[in-house]
C-alpha cells in the first residue's frame, strides 16, 4: 500500500484483504524482479486508503462491526489492466467477486470513515507500479494469461503516518456474526 499524502504528522487510515500464500511470494517477487520501488509493501487488495484517523476506537469499531456481517467469498483475478496513463500501475482485476469487493468498499467507506474518494473504487491487485513504460508493458503481457484465486476471509488495518510504513492495527476475520 503507498502512502497517501497527507498533513505532517495526521495518521492516515489504510483497510486491505491480504493476500496468502502461495501468491504473495509470488506477486512479491514479480514486483521486485520488475524493479518496483514497492516491491517490499506486502500484496494486497486495498479497500479503503488515504482517509484521516480521526478516532482510531470508533474506527477499530466501525471496521470490526463490517468484517463481522461480510461472509468470506472467493475472488478470481484474471489477466491483466493499467490505470495508465493517470497512474504508472498494471494490476490485476477482481474478475470473479468484484460486487462484493464494491459492497465492502462501500460498508467500510461509512461511519467515521464516510469521505468522498479521490478516484472510483476498482478492486484489484497492484502487479507493478513507478516503472517505466517498457518495464509496465512487459510485466502487462506476461501477466495477461494469469488466472488465480483468493479466499478472501478477513482484513487489515493499517495506520501511517505518511512516511510509506504502515503498522498493521487489527486483523478482522469476516462472517463472525
Amino acid at each position: 500500500m503507498q502512502a497517501p499524502v497527507g498533513r505532517a504528522g495526521e495518521e492516515r487510515v489504510g483497510i486491505v484483504i491480504p493476500i496468502p500464500e502461495p501468491h504473495a511470494a509470488r506477486l512479491a517477487a514479480l514486483r521486485a524482479a520488475a524493479g518496483d520501488p514497492f516491491a517490499a509493501v506486502p500484496p494486497h487488495l486495498t479497500l479503503l486508503t488515504g482517509l484521516p484517523a480521526t478516532d482510531w476506537n470508533q474506527i477499530v469499531e466501525h471496521v470490526g462491526a463490517v468484517a463481522a456481517r461480510t461472509e468470506p467469498t472467493t475472488l478470481r483475478f484474471a489477466g491483466t489492466a493499467t490505470f495508465r496513463p493517470l497512474t504508472p500501475v498494471v494490476y490485476c482485476p477482481v474478475s470473479v467477486g468484484e460486487r462484493w469487493c464494491r459492497s465492502l468498499h462501500a460498508a467500510l467507506q461509512a461511519g467515521p470513515l464516510a469521505a468522498p474518494s479521490a478516484y472510483p473504487f476498482v478492486p484489484h491487485v497492484t502487479l507493478g507500479q513507478g516503472l517505466d513504460d517498457a518495464a509496465l508493458d512487459a510485466l502487462e503481457a506476461s501477466q495477461a494469461g494469469v488466472t488465480w484465486d483468493l479466499r478472501a476471509d478477513r482484513i487489515a488495518l493499517y495506520g501511517d503516518l505518511g512516511d510509506a510504513d504502515w503498522k498493521l492495527r487489527a486483523t478482522f476475520p469476516l462472517g463472525t456474526l
